[in-house]
């Protein structure tokens, strides 16, 4: 007896739904796999926008301070082109001028050399000189003066009587102490019996004074500590 076998047409749908599963189901794994990826790239770009913000805020939160564009010598007068402002995060430890205080900083003399590229502080500049002040030049011997003394110190002109002198009182009169800005300190020439040559500032009225005990070899200078008043 024949035996009749049945067949199912599908026109190839079956086999194309079969197709369809398999190409489907690797796809599907392909994008749980790449989930984690992408939730990584916005935590980065996340993170960094963080990062960017904090670091906007503390510059905007600065402080405007003064520091060096251009070296100055020491005792040299500082000049605006010298000069730039910079804002730095305040941090302990550092005194720094203010940018604000930029036009009384022009003019001052520097205390030590200036380094280009370095913060300026209060430290680095000697006294303001005054615009109405006379410049004495008063030759000294060694221990007549300190050691330290330099450019923009501020100093007491302190008559002396030597073992030399005749009189028992400088030959000025001048019993008190006289405030004076030191401006240079030279070297003196060969053969001279002093050790060096100290320019100083001091007030109009004080000249006569100043001039007469130096002349005489009757002066002594007493550095002052900085930021105290002539």
């Amino acid at each position: 007896m024949p035996v009749t076998t049945e067949t199912t047409s599908t026109n190839g749908k079956g086999t194309l739904n079969a197709r369809r599963q398999k190409v489907a189901a690797p796809s599907a794994v392909q994008r749980r796999r790449q989930v984690p990826w992408v939730v990584a790239g916005v935590l980065l770009v996340v993170g960094c926008a963080l990062t960017f913000g904090v670091a906007s805020v503390r510059a905007s939160h600065g402080e405007d301070v003064l520091a060096l564009a251009r070296s100055v010598p020491a005792g040299g007068v500082v000049q605006p082109g010298d000069l730039r402002v910079v804002k730095i995060t305040p941090t302990a430890g550092l005194d720094p001028v203010p940018a604000l205080s930029e036009s009384s900083t022009v003019g001052r003399p520097a205390a030590v050399a200036l380094v280009a590229g370095t913060l300026l502080t209060p430290a680095d500049l000697g006294a303001p000189p005054s615009g109405s002040g006379e410049v004495v030049a008063v030759a000294l011997k060694a221990g007549a003066y300190p050691p330290s003394l330099g450019p923009g110190g501020r100093v007491d002109v302190v008559p002396v009587v030597g073992s030399s002198s005749s009189g028992s009182a400088p030959v000025s009169g001048q019993s008190g102490s006289i405030g004076a800005v030191v401006l240079s300190v030279d070297a003196t020439p060969a053969g001279s019996s002093a050790d060096a040559v100290v320019s100083l500032q001091v007030n109009p009225a004080d000249a006569d004074e100043v001039a007469a005990l130096a002349a005489a070899g009757q002066i002594a200078l007493v550095e002052l500590p900085s930021g105290s008043g002539s």
